[in-house]
């Protein structure tokens, strides 16, 4: 069992079934990019991750700039004046076709254009009506569908397009228990996300993808409105300059976890792997200092998608964060953020901890798990549901494991769910438990019983 969550993203790399199923094996979730592919190749993906009894998380293309159509790559070097051109497909050697008129509208001369997750900078020299040319400063690739940042501004796009709402209709249909929500600037972008979700009948919980200079600056708000939040690191290195990403990332776990927000780091954690069987050991101390910082989650990219050596990432992800995962105590908490019900949380997790007693949970909506989880206990938390969405969605909860229950009613259930674990071995004669059920209505009654198994 993991107390630091491992997702993977899946892609061509991972396509293969049987490599797939032995991927499944290391990790507690999978990430479908709705920036790339068709609903066909989305579809099979969700079936191969069902296959898995995973959570999927559907991480949207968002608000963003990106290239149009361009026949094969255009190589860049440094010093080389490159022209991007309204249209959608490449109409000269060396053009960059542009398909959204907002580029050219939010783009002046003296802008920096960052590609590549920050490998490729250009900056802008002249813009003529719907023809800009920029300056390369560094050498590299250009291809179809590659995002284009303008360093320090947003676009002023909706958040959702057609593109994004013919994903999210795929994923309500599909049940995906996660979606990721890109380029957010503001708590207004999470909920309309959320109002389109929940008009369609879907309870899936949002993740704030912290990755503009908008979401920075309006951090508190964006976190409060997130069910979850991801340090988003390699949009991050294109808007801000790659000596304060460190420095962000620690910001937003900070104030994810001063809220009650479960968060994830994600991008580069072991980009070496996408070419290499093993990682760098600044690879290895960065995911050290993700875990150490106490996120929820670790999630690969690049490493699972494109990359050779897909299976080595995460068994190299899981063998670097079970090294370090123990070494999360109890985070520092501003009750002055907090209702009855985190306080509750607080204290069934600091009793569970001073005992070394196992945690467990009868829940309905998976709530009180994750709100107990967001204190660290450093004790298993065994969360007992009668849903399956919601056993699988707190998959993605530090230090959770869940199982499916028939009982509905908190007695029955909380019974039910201490002789489940029991079955299952995470529960020995001997143990101290604690077990529990959150506040239910105005008039509720919390409970806590402690018991030797």
């Amino acid at each position: 069992m993991h107390r630091v969550k491992l997702m993977a993203s899946i892609g061509p790399a991972t396509d293969d079934p049987a490599t797939f199923q032995e991927v499944a094996k290391h990790i507690d979730g999978a990430r479908i990019n709705f920036s790339h592919g068709d609903p066909t190749e989305w579809g099979k993906r969700v079936s191969l991750i069902r296959s898995a009894g995973l959570p999927i998380l559907g991480d949207l293309r968002g608000p963003g700039v990106r290239t149009g159509s361009v026949q094969g790559e255009i190589v860049v070097k440094a010093g080389e004046t490159i022209a991007f051109k309204y249209g959608q497909e490449t109409v000269g050697e060396g053009v960059v076709p542009v398909p959204i008129k907002e580029f050219f509208t939010v783009v002046e001369p003296g802008d920096v254009l960052v590609m590549n997750d920050g490998r490729l900078k250009l900056i802008v020299e002249s813009k003529n009506g719907e023809i800009i040319k920029a300056s390369a400063q560094s050498s590299g690739v250009i291809g179809s569908n590659k995002s284009i940042d303008v360093k320090g501004k947003d676009y002023p796009l909706p958040i959702l397009d057609d593109h994004d709402k013919e994903a999210l209709s795929l994923a309500v249909n599909s049940g995906f228990e996660f979606i990721g929500i890109s380029h957010v600037r503001s708590a207004k972008d999470i909920l309309e996300v959320k109002s389109f979700l929940s008009s369609r009948g879907s309870e899936a919980k949002v993740i704030a993808k912290m990755e503009s200079k908008a979401a920075i600056d309006n951090l508190k708000e964006v976190v409060n409105a997130a069910d979850y939040v991801m340090v988003a690191r390699g949009d991050l290195g294109m808007t801000f300059e790659l000596e304060e990403v460190p420095i962000i990332q620690q910001k937003i776990v900070g104030e994810a976890l001063k809220q009650g927000r479960p968060v994830m780091v994600a991008t580069q954690l072991l980009s070496s792997m996408v070419s290499n069987p093993v990682p760098t050991r600044a690879e290895v101390v960065d995911v050290m200092t993700a875990v150490s910082q106490g996120v929820d989650a670790l999630l690969l990219t690049d490493e699972t998608t494109i990359g050779k050596y897909p299976i080595e990432a995460v068994r190299w992800l899981e063998r670097i964060s079970a090294k370090y995962e123990d070494s999360t105590a109890i985070v520092g908490v501003d009750l002055s953020l907090y209702d009855d019900r985190m306080r509750f949380a607080m204290g069934v997790a600091k009793l569970a901890s001073d005992m070394g007693a196992k945690i467990v949970i009868f829940t309905r909506s998976g709530l009180t798990a994750v709100r107990i989880s967001r204190f660290r206990p450093g004790v298993p938390i065994l969360a007992a549901t009668p849903s399956t969405y919601v056993a699988r969605q707190l998959r993605m909860m530090w230090g959770v494991e869940s199982s499916i229950v028939t009982a509905r009613d908190y007695e029955v259930g909380l019974e039910e769910a201490f002789n489940r674990f029991l079955e299952l071995g995470l529960i020995t004669p001997g143990e101290n438990v604690v077990l529990t059920y959150g506040m239910q209505g105005k008039e509720a009654e919390h409970l806590i019983k402690v018991r030797r198994a």
